[in-house]
């Protein structure tokens, strides 16, 4: 869950645009081994302007959230997981009293936001800053959609992500 190295041993990309937008300053030798960098985030011994739930809506290892329904197939995970996954979603808010929601994948936006949102990347790229609401929720909680953690298909990747999460956190401070 801690995003270890790629399958070439480098450092995810994840960690140094976290650290370069300002989410999350952990130095970069502290990002590795993957056990240490849990004990880290799991402690909150981080520096950075928010406390942060790691969270992963469907609990099994796929390389992207959709592989789920061809392994399963359809049936099963409409009836089954899709259900389950979205209630443990909605427990975790409440449990945990979460003031907004960042994601990074947009199937996983398109599934929990009130309103959902087409060609993202191409929004993104454009500076927009997409956000919504979490649906089903007792709250009103704000949703936010940036670059998927290994998207870099662009020459200027670094800092469009970066741009990104820093609209994203400037809107949470402020309480958009």
């Amino acid at each position: 869950m801690f995003l270890s190295p790629n399958t070439r041993g480098q450092e995810n990309l994840f960690w140094p645009v976290m650290e370069a937008a300002g989410w999350l300053r952990i130095p970069k030798i502290d990002r590795t081994p993957s056990e240490k960098l849990a004990e880290i985030c799991l402690n909150v011994a981080y520096e950075g302007p928010f406390e942060l739930l790691f969270y992963t809506y469907y609990a099994f290892p796929t390389d992207y959230p959709e592989d789920i329904r061809s392994i399963f197939g359809k049936e099963f995970f409409n009836q089954t997981i899709q259900p389950e996954a979205a209630d443990e979603f909605r427990k975790t808010i409440r449990e945990e009293d979460v003031q907004a929601v960042v994601t990074f994948n947009k199937g996983i936006f398109n599934l929990v936001a009130e309103e959902k949102i087409d060609l993202p990347i191409e929004k993104l790229k454009a500076g927009a800053l997409i956000q919504s609401k979490v649906k089903d929720v007792e709250v009103s909680l704000p949703l936010y959609l940036t670059f998927p953690t290994g998207w870099r298909y662009d020459k200027e990747y670094f800092a469009l992500r970066t741009s990104s999460l820093e609209k994203i956190k400037v809107a949470i401070a402020l309480g958009f």
